[in-house]
């Protein structure tokens, strides 16, 4: 026991954080807590990952302050209004509330673009595949492999989008991480790896096209689309906060995103759920798959009912030794089941030429301890050499740095 405390002790220590009285999460729930508070519990992220990851979900989804980019305590939860995540800055290059602007010049304060998530551009910019979904599609190109075919009926039915909050955007800026040369500079300077603040977070956001008719079981937007104004149900939600040293990842997903899909005029392709959910705080008998949602939260009645926690990751191997894995069917569809976030995320990197590892190999996707290639030569890379030399700076998993653009 010793010995485990001592380990703890150096976790927090490593965040900044100080020990504190424990507190039971599902304890927590019924407390009463300002349930919209943006958590940051090292503790309760270590020891109790799943209900940790719901309470990430409630305070995120909570209904927002648009102009103060805040929760707004006097909301209810599951109203219909933009979202806490969806007023933070936005990693696209074109977005009109963009981190990283695509003439690497300061992306401004943080509150200087505060009404983006109820503008009809909120889409402008945005992705139609994931970032990791682009690169797969370009390591098969290259390699010779068998890349799907362009469908013009799912196309611009579904959008992507990656969001920092406060802290993230702010040590990013700071740090100027949002041009290639501030990123270079790190590694030129011989640093190591990065680390970002304690409170640091971000979100992954996948959406497509619905129905007026399915509104009242999704958190809905509606924004310009392909064929105007349009309505876009939110399907999956990436998210990962620095809680750990090595962050926490947590996945969500609509529950229609089980349902096998070839694609058509409002659905893109979907190949369903081929790793099993695990949710201990929603499902406390094992296996942990009862792909419920967790009682007594308040998540009943509102459209929030209809999304559910797939995992949590905070470590490369279970207690088994076993590679963990994590996915979601959205942005790793057709690499489900060799998906690990932390290990495809401990792979952001930077060297003194702008070249990154790149996370694809011959195995199709990362699995176990971080393995990088050269996405030119295919050839295995490390952040050293053979002789220890520094080959790249670790960029503390945040793979959003990757849209940085040079300085014109």
């Amino acid at each position: 026991m010793k010995t485990t405390a001592l380990l703890f002790a150096s976790v927090l220590a490593c965040v900044g954080i100080q020990p504190a009285a424990a507190q039971d999460c599902a304890a927590w729930f019924r407390s009463d807590a300002p349930k919209w508070e943006e958590p940051q519990d090292t503790r309760m992220a270590l020891f109790e990952p799943d209900c940790y990851a719901w309470r990430l979900f409630i305070a995120l989804n909570w209904p927002a302050d648009t102009a103060a980019k805040v929760a707004d305590p006097n909301a209810t939860f599951g109203a219909n209004a933009p979202v806490v995540w969806e007023t933070w800055r936005n990693a696209n290059n074109q977005a009109p509330d963009t981190a990283f602007p695509m003439d690497g010049s300061d992306p401004g304060e943080w509150l200087d673009t505060s009404a983006v998530a109820q503008a009809p551009n909120r889409f402008d910019g945005a992705d139609t595949q994931p970032l990791q979904r682009e690169a797969l599609i370009d390591f098969l190109k290259k390699s010779g492999g068998s890349v799907e075919l362009f469908d013009p009926l799912s196309s611009g039915r579904s959008v992507n989008e990656t969001r920092l909050n406060k802290e993230t955007y702010e040590f990013v800026r700071h740090e100027e991480l949002y041009n290639i040369e501030g990123q270079i500079a790190k590694f030129n300077a011989g640093l190591e790896k990065i680390s970002f603040p304690a409170m640091a977070k971000e979100v992954k956001a996948q959406w497509r096209v619905i129905t007026e008719a399915d509104k009242p079981r999704y958190h809905w937007v509606q924004a310009q689309g392909a064929q105007g104004m349009q309505i876009y149900g939110l399907t999956a939600l990436h998210i990962t906060t620095k809680d750990l040293p090595n962050w926490l990842w947590a996945t969500f997903e609509h529950v229609d995103n089980k349902i096998v899909h070839d694609g058509d005029a409002t659905h893109p392709p979907s190949e369903g759920w081929l790793l099993r959910s695990v949710d201990r705080f929603a499902c406390p008998q094992a296996p942990y798959d009862c792909e419920a949602i967790p009682t007594g939260i308040k998540l009943e009645g509102t459209h929030w009912e209809n999304y559910r926690l797939r995992g949590v990751q905070i470590d490369f191997f279970d207690s088994m030794a076993g590679a963990t894995r994590l996915a979601n069917s959205q942005p790793e569809r057709t690499f489900q089941t060799t998906s690990s976030c932390i290990t495809c995320h401990a792979l952001a990197s930077i060297n003194g030429a702008g070249k990154r590892i790149f996370f694809f190999g011959p195995q199709g996707g990362p699995v176990g301890l971080p393995v990088g290639w050269d996405e030119e030569t295919g050839l295995p890379l490390g952040f050293r050499d053979g002789d220890g030399n520094l080959q790249f700076t670790q960029l503390d998993f945040v793979w959003s740095l990757f849209r940085a653009r040079s300085k014109r």
